[in-house]
């Protein structure tokens, strides 16, 4: 029993902290007139939707957003998750000016854009940079929402692609998640989202829960073959 129990407290530890190495973290409230780049080459993609169609927004009446969008989910050596999207704007009637990413309150954000080395796969080369003033990049003040303005740089308009923008998390588990693009409407895509880890003292009761059924079965079955 009790290398049972060493056992499930070091499987039950795995995954509860990890460092993220980054450059200038967004904080809530807050925005930027830099954006971060970086580059994919020791991570390892765990997930992806690729050129999925562009959800209308609020329905095909007035549609002014065509084209399609990418999204993917990178790991890190450390185990810390990187959250990667592209929208490629086929034949919109106006330009997109922002780019926003949901839920990630919970963690720390570093923003920016894939500057260098290998692409995600189907991703386009090259693309609309953020850019606008002093908020190039910014994040909501509950930290919920992260976005890329484009306005400065002249949106992303019919047959262009922004570049691939990522946000680097302390996250370790992902599920999923919504990317809003938006003109004068917003079009709201299925794409990843950073979730929580159950907080250690949740996972130790569950922990000591599932010894205990264990030690029931166990003193069960020498009672039975007494």
């Amino acid at each position: 029993m009790k290398n049972l129990l060493i056992a499930c407290v070091a499987v039950l530890g795995i995954g509860l902290a990890s460092p993220l190495a980054h450059a200038t973290l967004l904080a809530p409230g807050t925005q930027s007139a830099t954006a971060d780049t970086f580059s994919i080459t020791s991570e390892t993609l765990i997930a992806s939707i690729q050129n999925a169609a562009l959800a209308p927004p609020g329905g095909s009446v007035g549609q002014t957003i065509f084209g399609t969008y990418s999204a993917w989910v990178y790991q890190e050596a450390g185990g810390t998750l990187d959250f990667l999207y592209q929208v490629n704007s086929t034949t919109s009637t106006t330009v997109v000016n922002r780019i926003t990413a949901s839920n990630f309150g919970a963690f720390t954000t570093d923003v920016g854009y894939v500057s260098s080395g290998p692409l995600p796969p189907s991703a386009s080369s090259g693309g609309v940079l953020p850019g606008n003033g002093s908020d190039t990049i910014d994040r909501s003040a509950d930290g919920n929402t992260v976005g890329w303005n484009f306005q400065a740089n002249g949106g992303i308009g019919a047959g262009a692609n922004s570049v691939v923008l990522e946000i680097q998390t302390n996250a370790t588990l992902s599920t999923a998640g919504i990317l809003s693009v938006i003109d004068s409407t917003t079009s709201s895509n299925v794409a990843f989202e950073p979730t929580v880890v159950p907080e250690p003292s949740t996972m130790a009761i569950a922990g000591i829960g599932a010894l205990g059924m264990i030690g029931y079965g166990l003193r069960r079955r020498k009672a039975l073959g007494a």
